[in-house]
C-alpha cells in the first residue's frame, strides 16, 4: 500500500523530469485525477519563472503526469500540447467568489479588532492614568476647549491603530490561507487509502481538494479539468 507524503511525489516527478531535460519546469502540489473511473495522482508543470500566484497570470501546464496509487509508479508523462488533458471545453476559473468570501471576512475581522482596541483604550487605563484621569476629572483644555482625555486620545491614534490591525488582518488572511495546505494533505491522503482499499472515489472530498488548489494557485487555469471529477 502507498504510504508515500505529498512531498515524496515531488521527488518522483522531479527526479524524472530532469531524466527529460525539463530542469525549466516545476511541479506544483500534487493532486488527483479521476479518469475512466479510475483514480490517479496527478501533477502539473509550469515553467519555474510562471507566477502561477497571480490571478491574472491564467496559466495553462505545459506538461502533466499521472501516478498509479497503489505502487507510486509513473504511469503517464505528457506534454499538454501533444495529449491535452481538457476533456471537452475548458471550465472557467471562478476567482471573483474567492476574492468575495476573502474582502468580506477580512472587513468583518477589521472592524472586530478596532472596536476591541478603541474599547479598551477608551475603557482600560494603566494605574497612572486612573490616578491622572481623576485629578483632572478626565478633562484637558485645549486650545480654549475642554475635551475629554480618552476622546482626545482615540482621535490622535485611531489612524496608527487602523493601519495596524489592516496589518494584523492581512498577515492573518495570508496565514490562515497558507493553512489550508494541512488540510488538503489530510483530505488527499484519506482520498487515496479509501480508494486503494476499496475502489472508491470519494468525489466530495476530491471537490473539496479542488476548491483548495484553485484558491491556492490563483494564476492556474483548467484545474477543474485536470481533477475531472464529475
Amino acid at each position: 500500500m502507498n504510504n508515500l507524503k505529498l512531498d515524496d511525489y515531488l521527488e518522483i516527478v522531479n527526479k524524472e523530469k530532469i531524466n527529460k531535460g525539463l530542469e525549466e519546469y516545476t511541479p506544483l502540489y500534487p493532486m488527483l485525477r479521476r479518469s475512466n473511473n479510475k483514480l490517479y495522482i496527478g501533477l502539473l508543470l509550469t515553467k519555474n519563472k510562471a507566477n502561477v500566484w497571480d490571478k491574472d497570470s491564467n496559466i495553462k501546464p505545459e506538461y502533466w503526469v499521472l501516478i498509479e496509487p497503489s505502487n507510486s509508479q509513473i504511469i503517464e508523462f505528457n506534454a499538454t500540447n501533444k495529449k491535452d488533458f481538457v476533456i471537452g471545453k475548458l471550465i472557467p476559473k471562478d476567482i471573483e467568489n474567492k476574492e468575495r468570501e476573502i474582502s468580506k471576512y477580512a472587513v468583518g475581522k477589521m472592524m472586530q479588532y478596532k472596536e476591541y482596541l478603541m474599547n479598551d483604550i477608551k475603557n482600560d487605563e494603566l494605574p497612572i492614568q486612573k490616578k491622572l484621569s481623576n485629578i483632572l476629572n478626565n478633562e484637558i483644555t485645549i486650545e480654549g476647549k475642554k475635551v475629554n482625555i480618552n476622546d482626545y486620545l482615540i482621535a490622535n491614534i485611531e489612524k496608527d491603530i487602523v493601519d495596524k490591525v489592516n496589518e494584523l488582518v492581512d498577515l492573518l488572511v495570508t496565514s490562515k490561507y497558507n493553512s489550508i495546505t494541512f488540510y488538503y494533505d489530510a483530505l488527499f491522503n484519506d482520498i487515496i487509502r479509501e480508494y486503494i482499499s476499496n475502489k472508491k472515489i470519494d468525489k466530495e472530498k476530491m471537490t473539496l481538494c479542488l476548491e483548495i488548489m484553485n484558491n491556492y494557485y490563483d494564476g492556474v487555469i483548467a484545474l477543474d479539468n485536470f481533477f475531472n471529477i464529475n
